[in-house]
């Protein structure tokens, strides 16, 4: 008997602004309960996270390269750069996590 798999995707999206601009020419971080999630409310951490999932970061709606950021679940980390994200720029966290489920 050949087992039926389906995987399972759960994705979740973390919203924030910063309200002023956030230099990044020296590292900085995010702290997850700066973000809200799809309904509006306020997050402890980034639950979504682990060994079978995945991460995007939208800066102004543009997937930023994943070299260009780490994410654990208590914080959003951005290594030295040169740039600057000014104050009302949208940060978007999406998070997908696989599951699978396995049937005979």
């Amino acid at each position: 008997m050949i087992p039926k798999i389906t995987v399972l995707p759960t994705a979740a999206r973390y919203f924030y602004e910063p309200e002023t601009d956030l230099d990044l020419t020296e590292s900085a971080e995010i702290a997850a309960n700066q973000f809200t999630n799809d309904e509006g409310e306020a997050v402890a951490d980034f639950t979504t996270l682990g060994p079978n999932s995945f991460s995007n970061l939208y800066i102004n709606g543009i997937l930023q390269p994943g070299n260009s950021y780490s994410v654990n679940p208590s914080r959003l980390y951005f290594p030295s750069q040169s740039t600057t994200l000014y104050a009302g720029t949208p940060i978007i966290l999406e998070t997908v996590q696989l599951t699978a489920n396995v049937t005979v």
